[in-house]
């Protein structure tokens, strides 16, 4: 789990920043942002305030920590629905004649070096 900080409370900001030193990453390598006002950005956005919000203030390290693993298990369940319905379908006919044709191929080949070794 990677999360960037852009609060604009900086007593919020340094109190995520000691709740969370291991989590904090820049903007270009996180998984989601932490912030105290609604901002348009292209990740997920964990809101903290006190209303309409991921997290009410005031808060606790652990109800901190409990909200932020609930989020971040939701964003990646979505992620990962989202990629496993990006991924292309195999047809398996398609595929059982691919191996009957490189098998066959082969077989014919084999044949082949046989007669000829034996034919000179």
């Amino acid at each position: 789990m990677k999360i960037a900080l852009a609060c604009q409370s900086m007593l919020l900001e340094k109190s995520l920043e000691m709740f969370l030193k291991t989590y904090i990453f820049s903007y270009k390598q996180c998984d989601f942002v932490i912030s105290d006002r609604h901002i348009e950005i292209d990740k997920p956005l964990f809101y903290i305030s006190n209303e309409n919000s991921d997290l009410d203030v005031p808060f606790s390290k652990s109800s901190l920590i409990l909200s932020i693993e609930k989020f971040y298990n939701n964003i990646s369940k979505k992620n990962s629905q989202i990629k496993t319905t990006n991924v292309q379908k195999v047809d398996i006919k398609d595929l059982e004649e691919k191996i009957t044709n490189l098998t066959d191929n082969f077989r014919n080949d084999l044949v082949n070096v046989i007669k000829e070794y034996y034919e000179e």
